[in-house]
């Protein structure tokens, strides 16, 4: 999918389809992520202007206004606790729940249109999806094989082709993402 999203952007970093026999075969990195489970890393920057509601049009005459944005942190949970799972990050879930309370949204699959994730790595994609409540536990792989996060699908997800495509200037990525959701 994301490879796909990148050959229709003209800023992204690969524009080169890729099928599923190719990402299974690929050399691996870091077992079990082959090569196409990575985002390659770009040079990149960006800039934002962050200022109040009431001023915003100061700056430009249509002006990004973001209704919440979360933050959370912990104690690396997984290294600390050997009952954790691994099959989430519980700062990722956290952050979404008080993000969602911000900005009254009850039901993120049916109420987001868009989104840009962190899929620094396939896995890390798949299990967004289900921290940020796109797609109930254990079933993002349902989901993708439903075609639920392509552009034509009910929720597109890193509709330039993600950091997998597009490419990840680490500092910068962040702020391009939210600059993607605007364009969307």
């Amino acid at each position: 999918k994301n490879h796909h999203n990148g050959t229709l952007h003209p800023k992204a970093h690969f524009h080169r389809e890729i099928t599923i026999e190719e990402a299974i075969n690929a050399p691996i990195i870091a077992w079990p992520l082959g090569l196409y489970d990575c985002c390659g890393v770009s040079d990149g920057a960006a800039a934002a202007i962050v200022t109040r509601a009431d001023i915003a049009k100061q700056f430009r005459p249509d002006p990004v206004y973001i209704k919440s944005l979360q933050i959370a942190v912990g104690p690396r949970e997984g290294g600390m606790n050997p009952a954790f799972d691994f099959t989430h990050v519980e700062e990722t879930r956290r952050a979404a729940q008080a993000a969602y309370a911000e900005a009254g949204i009850k039901n993120p699959r049916k109420e987001i249109s868009t989104a840009e994730v962190h899929d620094c790595f396939s896995i890390t994609e798949a299990v967004i999806y289900e921290d940020l409540q796109f797609s109930p536990v254990g079933h993002a792989k349902d989901d993708i094989d439903a075609g639920t996060f392509a552009l034509d699908g009910e929720l597109p997800v890193n509709t330039d082709g993600g950091l997998k495509c597009f490419g990840h200037p680490i500092g910068a990525s962040g702020l391009r993402m939210m600059y993607e959701e605007y364009k969307q």
